[in-house]
């Protein structure tokens, strides 16, 4: 479970599930251990985005989120270090530790 989430377990899941559906063929733009910034596949549906904002919004306060439809860029950050190990939560459902290492050559 996330650090801090408010979810329950059944709810934790369908969210997991919409940060899968999201970041299916995402890019990463920058990653700091405060800050995530990620394009979002053209194919991505953005109401499964805008659902998975607005619960993220109710369920974790501590984030500061910012969803630019129009260029589909999504900025997760965070403003204290004891709230870096969910938003490596978020990059990890986001499933960018496997598109990472599929960008980097053999």
């Amino acid at each position: 479970m996330a650090p801090s989430c408010a979810l329950d377990e059944d709810s934790l899941r369908l969210q997991y599930e919409r940060y899968r559906q999201a970041g299916t063929g995402a890019r990463l733009v920058d990653r700091t251990p405060q800050r995530l910034v990620v394009d979002l596949d053209e194919h991505v549906d953005t109401k499964v985005v805008d659902e998975l904002l607005a619960i993220e919004q109710q369920c974790c306060p501590f984030f500061e989120l910012r969803w630019e439809a129009d260029g589909r860029r999504l900025t997760v950050s965070v403003s204290h270090a004891e709230h870096e190990p969910a938003l490596n939560a978020i990059a990890f459902a986001l499933e960018l530790e496997r598109a990472v290492q599929q960008a980097v050559p053999d």
